[in-house]
């Protein structure tokens, strides 16, 4: 099943994001790049991001040197105006990551 020309670019920039990022900002915490959508025009594009709230700063404040980079990639008539969008299953993980802690009770030792 061969993948439309939009889905293509979408994947392409997920791979050249996730590139740029790591070379832009070396020292961010751990981050993914869960998912892009460019809008056919490929004028814009949303990014969500996977990372800390202090990752999410850090990438919003290149944002620009990001769609710059991304030139060099991906090769397009336009870069598009990239927005990045934080991606709530992080914050779902970490609840999750807290409840099972919570949830785990001690294990109790019989000293006779």
């Amino acid at each position: 099943m061969a993948k439309s020309k939009l889905e293509q670019y979408n994947q392409s920039f997920k791979k050249a994001i996730g590139s740029v990022i790591y070379k832009l900002i070396p020292n961010i915490p751990s981050f993914t790049v869960t998912d892009v959508l460019i809008d056919p025009s490929l004028r814009t594009g949303r990014v969500w991001v996977r990372t800390t709230p202090e990752g999410f700063k850090l990438i919003e404040e290149k944002r620009v040197d990001i769609q710059n980079n991304i030139k060099r990639f991906v090769k397009t008539r336009y870069t598009p105006k990239l927005s990045f969008v934080a991606d709530d299953r992080y914050l779902d993980h970490l609840d999750n990551l807290f409840s099972e802690v919570e949830s785990e009770k001690p294990v109790e030792v019989d000293e006779d």
